[in-house]
C-alpha cells in the first residue's frame, strides 16, 4: 500500500513541476505546451495543427472544419424569442445503446449519462468543472459504482468528494488562460493538463465516460488530441462537453478552427450525438459571438434584453452536447 500511495504522489508531483510537457509516444522528443502552439507538428493523420499550416492551408482547413461542424449546429434547433427558447432549448437525436433516453445526474451541475453502465466491475470516469456543486459526481458515482478523478482548479474540495471520487486542483489546458488573467488573488496560479495526460496519471486505460463543464477547455481538446494522442477517444465511451460559444472563449480563426473540429474528430471515432441542450452564457452573453458561429456552422448563439433591472441577458449561446457509443 505505501508503495502504490508513493508512486500515486509522485506522479501529482510530476505533473505539478512538468505541466506544461506532453508525454511523447515512443522515443519522440516532448512536447511543450507553448511548442503546441507554435508550430509543433500534428499526429493525426487528417488534420494538422492550426500553426504548422500556410494561411492558404489554414482558410482551407477552417472550411473543411466548418463543413464538418455545421450540420450538429443545425441539430441545435433555431432557437427563436420568449417561450420559443424554452421549447427547443432540450432535444433527443439518439437513444443510448440500451434503447432508453440518458438519464440526468446531478441537481445545479447538472449533467446527461448514457446507459447502459458496465457489467464487468470496472468503470472510470473524468469530470473537470466541478465548482461549489459536486452533485453530479456524487450521484453518477454512486449510481454506475464508478471510480471518478474530478478536476477544477478554482475552488477547494476536500480530497475525496465520496469514497468512489477523487479531487484535485487540476483543470484542463486552455488556447489562452481567460480566467487566469481575471484571477483576484495574484498568487493564485493554476495547474492545467490535457486530457490525453490526465489518463496517463491515472492509468485508466479506458474511460466510460468524460465530462466537461470548464470554461474553454473545450476549445483547446481537439488541439491537445492532435498534438499528443489522435487515438485518444477511442478509448472513451461517452462524453458529456458544455461548449461556449461567445467571444469570450472563440473569439480567433485559430480558436473557431479547434472549436469546430472538435465535431468531426468525435464523429469519426464512432460517436453519436444522443442530446443537446441550449442555454445561456450568462454575463458573458454580452461578449457576442463571431459572426462564423451561426454564419459558417448554423450554432445558436445571441440574447436578448431580461429587464431593465436585471443586467444579465436572456441568451442562447451556451450548448451541452452528449456523444455515446450506440
Amino acid at each position: 500500500m505505501a508503495v502504490v500511495a508513493c508512486l500515486f504522489f509522485f506522479n501529482i508531483y510530476k505533473l505539478e513541476l512538468n505541466y506544461e510537457r506532453i508525454i511523447p509516444e515512443d522515443n519522440a522528443p516532448p512536447i511543450t505546451q507553448q511548442q503546441r502552439g507554435r508550430g509543433s507538428s500534428s499526429r493525426h493523420p487528417d488534420w494538422k495543427l492550426w500553426n504548422d499550416m500556410s494561411p492558404l492551408e489554414q482558410e482551407e482547413a477552417l472550411e473543411r472544419a466548418f463543413g464538418r461542424a455545421k450540420p450538429y449546429g443545425t441539430m441545435l434547433g433555431n432557437v427563436g424569442t420568449g417561450h420559443e427558447i424554452r421549447k427547443l432549448s432540450s432535444v433527443y437525436h439518439n437513444q443510448c445503446a440500451d434503447g432508453k433516453k440518458p438519464t440526468l445526474f446531478g441537481t445545479g451541475g447538472e449533467h446527461m449519462v448514457c446507459g447502459p453502465q458496465p457489467t464487468n466491475g470496472e468503470c472510470h470516469y473524468l469530470s473537470f468543472g466541478i465548482r461549489d456543486d459536486p452533485s453530479f459526481d456524487n450521484e453518477f458515482a454512486k449510481a454506475w459504482n464508478c471510480r471518478g478523478f474530478a478536476g477544477d482548479p478554482s475552488v477547494d474540495h476536500p480530497s475525496h468528494l465520496n469514497p468512489l471520487v477523487t479531487f484535485h486542483n487540476i483543470g484542463l489546458t486552455m488556447l489562452r488562460p481567460t480566467y487566469r488573467d481575471r484571477k483576484i488573488d495574484p498568487k493564485d496560479d493554476w495547474i492545467l493538463a490535457s486530457l490525453p495526460q490526465v489518463r496517463e496519471l491515472v492509468g485508466w486505460d479506458y474511460l466510460d465516460l468524460i465530462k466537461m463543464d470548464c470554461e474553454g477547455c473545450e476549445v483547446s481538446m481537439a488541439r491537445d488530441i492532435l498534438a499528443e494522442d489522435p487515438s485518444f477517444l477511442d478509448k472513451v465511451g461517452q462524453i458529456s462537453i458544455e461548449t461556449h460559444a461567445t467571444r469570450t472563449w472563440v473569439n480567433s480563426t485559430e480558436e473557431l478552427y479547434y472549436y469546430a473540429l472538435m465535431f468531426p474528430l468525435l464523429e469519426d471515432a464512432g460517436f453519436k450525438l444522443i442530446w443537446t441542450s441550449v442555454f445561456g452564457c450568462g454575463k458573458y452573453e454580452h461578449d457576442g459571438c463571431m459572426p462564423e458561429m451561426s454564419e459558417k456552422m448554423n450554432m445558436t448563439c445571441g440574447n436578448r434584453r431580461r429587464s431593465a433591472a436585471n443586467y444579465v441577458p436572456i441568451g442562447w449561446s451556451c450548448h451541452d452536447w452528449l456523444w455515446a457509443r450506440i
